[in-house]
């Protein structure tokens, strides 16, 4: 394939990197000049994004020419573009999380996990944005992932653009209080008072399961830590038990009282959450319940619904759903952290369910 000249100016504020060019392309000898870059340019449009304000180019320009490899590299570093959209497997020479893992026999990226994500290149010494995204040729085959890159990442690219041109800055990432430590009792019980008779209460717990050659199979599992927030901005988790068995019994009373006076706030709660604390003896005024995964539902049954892609759908945060994996026993700050951001990331799901239903409102009455 011949040399295909990179697409539009450098010193745009968005860059759009591919790893090599496309084969359409080849008959006008640039880049995103045939029928998969008029796709991109229309989901660009769509989004209320100009593509002929953006700079796209590709690491490897399918040439023989070494001196050409690097010189994205480069002019990134001249350039220093604040936001970066890294185009399917581009990714992997920037950003760690999307570094090749084996799979079976297979090597496969997280591009999946990540897309939607603003996440920072370690090799950029400059504030700035790099966001995964697939590709016009991923997005020509499933039309549903077309329409997700263009109305939630494409969009949220056209926002954290608006935002630079209004303040000359990046908006900052979401900023959360988690408070994950080992708890005093006293001021465990101070807080759980704190959330007593909260409007709405966003609930997670995280449970323990059998190992795949355990014994103990097929239990389900036991709880053992629990998240709460009253707010997305803040959220607090701890273990369900405690050494002492006296600090147990007042902790479940006052875990109880909490549940009975709010209004309860969970993610696939009916399916999950309930039934185990149900079982652990908690009362939990089933008809006052919101869960944000049968909301998804009504609001968009033709879109994936866990909390991974609400996240995407309705947040900023970058995909962290991977730090609940790597934890043990004695050491469960990552799980209990990660127990934080799903009650925080829930409620602030929930916020943007709300304002659909205000503009849905005969959508409300299913919810």
């Amino acid at each position: 394939m011949p040399y295909l000249h990179s697409r539009g100016d450098p010193a745009s504020r968005i860059w759009v990197i591919l790893d090599h060019p496309f084969p359409s392309d080849v008959s006008k000898g640039y880049i995103f000049s045939g029928g998969l870059g008029w796709a991109y340019e229309k989901m660009f449009t769509e989004a209320g994004l100009d593509m002929n304000q953006c700079y796209v180019t590709a690491r490897k320009p399918d040439t023989d020419d070494p001196s050409l490899f690097g010189s994205v590299d480069s002019s990134l570093q001249t350039y220093r573009p604040p936001l970066i959209l890294v185009v399917n497997e581009a990714g992997k020479a920037y950003l760690p999380e999307l570094k090749p893992r084996e799979d079976k026999e297979n090597f496969k990226t997280q591009l999946n996990k990540y897309c939607g994500s603003l996440l920072n290149c370690p090799k950029l010494t400059w504030p700035h944005y790099m966001m995964p995204v697939y590709g016009p040729d991923k997005c020509m085959q499933d039309w549903r992932e077309r329409n997700v890159t263009t109305y939630i990442d494409f969009q949220k690219l056209r926002d954290e653009l608006e935002h630079w041109k209004i303040h000359g800055t990046l908006q900052p990432l979401p900023i959360r209080e988690l408070l994950f430590h080992d708890f005093d009792f006293d001021d465990l019980c101070g807080r759980l008072e704190g959330f007593r008779k909260s409007p709405l209460l966003s609930t997670d717990i995280e449970s323990i399961y059998p190992k795949a050659q355990s014994s103990y199979l097929p239990h389900p599992g036991y709880p053992i830590t629990i998240g709460l927030a009253n707010s997305k901005s803040s959220g607090i988790s701890f273990n369900l038990f405690r050494e002492s068995p006296r600090e147990n019994r007042i902790l479940f009373r006052l875990l109880d009282e909490v549940f009975r006076t709010s209004r309860i706030l969970g993610q696939n709660f009916f399916n999950f959450d309930a039934m185990f604390l149900e079982a652990l003896g908690f009362s939990i005024p089933l008809h006052l319940v919101q869960d944000t995964l049968i909301r998804h539902h009504i609001l968009w049954p033709e879109l994936r619904h866990k909390l991974q892609f609400m996240t995407r759908q309705y947040t900023r945060e970058p995909y962290y759903k991977d730090e609940g994996k790597h934890w043990s026993l004695k050491h469960m700050h990552s799980l209990r952290r990660y127990n934080c951001l799903d009650v925080c990331v829930t409620f602030e799901v929930y916020e943007g369910q709300e304002e659909e239903f205000n503009q849905r409102p005969h959508l409300r009455r299913a919810a």
